[in-house]
């Protein structure tokens, strides 16, 4: 009789994970929850882990405003070093306001994702908050709502007729040397909160496309059997010739290596791009950009 109560007590517990071991032999209780790599002390036991959540998002453009490397999407975190993750849908919403004169408002407004881990149960659990949010093979669902601000989509469109009639009113060759120099001839002379606006309009446009490009190379290295550890991202914006044209540099550091014993500091590049700070518009600049941004 106590064995038989034994067995189904320990049958309840494993019922409630989800049994197929990750590429480090922990079991996770989601299917979308991958654990890559794990730290084992000397009595055997796992003291760290690293984990990554597979999700899908709908409408898609709602991971547009995650970070997806910082949020444990497009690279894996340690668990010592991050044991919760929020995800803020609308953590871009006033900056896009400003910028484009129209942003959603998605709900839930915020997905938290709480990570444990069992020794006894060699399995790495995940709480999901709000319950549901999220489906089990890894779709998070949001429901949004679509604001505007009148007076700012006026401005932008005055803008470009403004800019349209500059144009119209130039010749076609001294058009393209204008161009050619707003987009190549550095300027020292800065302001700081247009700069910031500039690095602002890549993370926005441009930074789920970088962190796919880093999800992939990330892919790349476990096939080969090397580690890949994605670390902070660094955007660089220097003012060009035209007042309102900045050249935004991105640059990622990481760690590479065969084992997780033996990484190595290296640098990445993510990209040149071309950024309108009164149109709100991101155009990629070198190969690097346009490999990242499909062009």
């Amino acid at each position: 009789m106590k064995k038989t109560l034994c067995g189904a007590i320990l049958i309840f517990l494993l019922g409630g994970c989800y049994t197929p071991m990750n590429n480090s032999g922990v079991a996770t209780t989601k299917p979308w929850l991958e654990v890559s790599g794990k730290k084992i002390g000397f009595d055997g036991k796992q003291y760290d882990s690293c984990y990554r959540f597979n999700l899908r998002f709908w409408p898609q453009e709602a991971a547009d405003n995650l970070n997806l490397q910082e949020t444990c999407i497009s690279a894996c975190c340690w668990r010592s070093e991050k044991e919760e993750v929020v995800l803020d849908f609308n953590r871009n919403f006033d900056a896009d306001m400003l910028i484009h004169g129209r942003a959603r408002k998605y709900s839930p407004e915020r997905i938290t994702l709480q990570i444990d881990h069992s020794n006894l149960l060699n399995t790495t659990k995940v709480t999901v908050s709000p319950k549901g949010a999220i489906s089990n093979n890894g779709l998070v669902n949001l429901s949004y709502k679509e604001y505007e601000n009148p007076a700012r989509l006026a401005q932008i469109a005055k803008n470009a007729q403004a800019l349209a009639n500059s144009l119209a009113a130039a010749p076609a060759e001294k058009r393209q040397t204008v161009k050619n120099r707003a987009v190549k001839t550095p300027k020292q002379s800065s302001t700081p909160k247009e700069s910031d606006t500039a690095k602002a309009l890549v993370q926005r446009q441009a930074g789920a496309k970088i962190d796919t490009y880093f999800y992939q190379m990330d892919k790349s290295y476990k096939k080969q059997g090397a580690v890949f550890l994605l670390s902070e991202r660094i955007l660089h914006a220097r003012k060009t010739a035209d007042p309102d044209l900045y050249a935004v540099s991105c640059q990622a550091k990481a760690r590479t290596g065969l084992d997780v014993q033996h990484l190595r500091a290296s640098t990445f590049s993510c990209g040149l791009w071309n950024v309108n700070v009164t149109e709100g518009t991101v155009e990629p600049d070198d190969k690097r950009a346009h490999l990242i941004w499909g062009k």
